[in-house]
């Protein structure tokens, strides 16, 4: 443009001079005028552009003000939504199921036990931390979230050094419009302490607190169980009554702690001669139950006969020598009765019979044992009031 000025300014003066035909002198001056024209064109043109300048100058520079300051405020959010993100308890995720991209909060390191370095992509293989009892749950959850549905789970990690730890994780799957599952948000929080607490209490509830083995509650629920399997699989099992004679007078000798240690030890060797799916319980004071599952006459004798060998060995308690043996009791389902209080009244009798001709032996129930009335409270009335009485005393300690 200022080309094009200049040369229409050297055209009108030009034509000017060859029409008034001055001299060279003036047409000298009138030179100097057109110049003087163009630069004051050009400095006012100049001048135009400086302030269009300066005001998108002014305007560019009051956008980036702006800018930073969403910026910062951005900025600010984002740690303020971090903050927040890593003060919930456990550990937040979201999978991007397209890119395979996973955002997670810093506690999953945390649950895990590894450092991920924000390289964590999807799939994420949970087996290389599972626990391999739960990997069943963990491929049901899977396909449950990848169906559409929300779910949860619990299960086992195992970290290094085999620590075990104890999570529960849920997850929520996002539906885009074209109904497929876009994104996968997620929780996991570390339950280690919470299943520690429920396990100790059910220890406390159906664990004997000397021997540790199943108490009377934990049996009255097993042979319930027994009872079902047998009648559905039309298979017998045993349930053997098991007394020990000569523990009182190891108490009254030796003292009550020594009569503690012995009862420890006689749980140890009567499982010993149990097989690993026999149940034993101690019921109380000196007396113990087995079930025996799917088992013959004939192999309950072959175990009876390994019990009495095995506790009539000498015991060696605080340097002091202490003998003891055992009566022992047995009623097979169906035959010696079809429901547990019939089974165990029967077994109940056996065991009397036993310790009152002879002890240091077993004895099978039969019909001419019907009219045994053991010389204390019935052995079904006293199983119901321990029940009860447990229940009860559980129930008080929960609330």
């Amino acid at each position: 443009m200022n080309n094009n000025i200049r040369f229409l300014t050297v055209i009108i003066i030009s034509t000017l001079m060859a029409v008034l035909n001055l001299t060279f002198l003036e047409q000298k001056r009138i030179v100097w005028i057109g110049i003087i024209i163009v630069f004051l064109i050009l400095l006012w043109k100049m001048r135009s552009l400086t302030i269009e300048l300066n005001k998108q100058s002014l305007i560019l520079e009051e956008s980036l003000k702006k800018s930073e300051k969403r910026e910062k405020e951005l900025s600010n959010s984002i740690k303020d939504y971090e903050s927040l993100l890593h003060s919930l308890e456990g550990a937040i995720y979201s999978v991007d199921i397209q890119n395979g991209q996973i955002i997670f909060s810093k506690d999953l390191e945390k649950i895990f036990g590894k450092t991920f370095n924000n390289d964590l992509k999807y799939p994420f293989h949970y087996k290389q931390f599972v626990h391999p009892e739960d990997y069943a749950k963990i491929s049901d959850f899977e396909q449950n979230v990848l169906r559409g549905n929300p779910s949860k789970v619990e299960y086992q990690i195992i970290q290094e050094e085999n620590k075990v730890k104890w999570v529960v994780q849920k997850a929520i799957p996002i539906i885009d419009k074209n109904s497929t599952i876009s994104k996968i948000n997620g929780h996991l929080i570390d339950i280690t302490d919470r299943k520690t607490l429920e396990l100790s209490l059910k220890q406390m509830a159906y664990n004997d607190d000397l021997t540790d083995l199943p108490n009377r509650k934990a049996l009255d629920r097993h042979i319930e169980k027994t009872l079902a399997r047998s009648k559905r699989h039309d298979h017998c099992f045993g349930i053997m009554f098991i007394d020990l004679d000569g523990f009182k007078n190891v108490n009254d000798t030796l003292g009550h702690d020594a009569g503690d240690q012995l009862l420890i030890e006689v749980a140890s060797r009567l499982q010993d001669n149990l097989r690993e799916e026999d149940v034993i319980s101690r019921i109380g004071g000196d007396e113990f139950i087995v079930i025996v599952e799917e088992s013959s006459k004939n192999e309950l004798e072959n175990i009876a006969d390994r019990i009495i060998q095995s506790t009539s060995l000498p015991y060696f308690i605080n340097e002091s020598e202490a003998q003891i043996s055992v009566s022992i009791g047995i009623s097979l389902y169906p035959n010696d009765g079809e429901t547990k209080e019939i089974l165990l009244e029967n077994a109940d009798k056996a065991m009397y019979y036993a310790k009152n001709n002879g002890k240091n032996r077993f004895k099978f129930y039969i019909p001419d044992l019907m009219n045994i009335d053991p010389p204390k409270e019935g052995f079904i009335e006293k199983w119901r009031n321990t029940l009860q009485n447990s229940l009860f005393k559980f129930d008080k300690k929960g609330k």
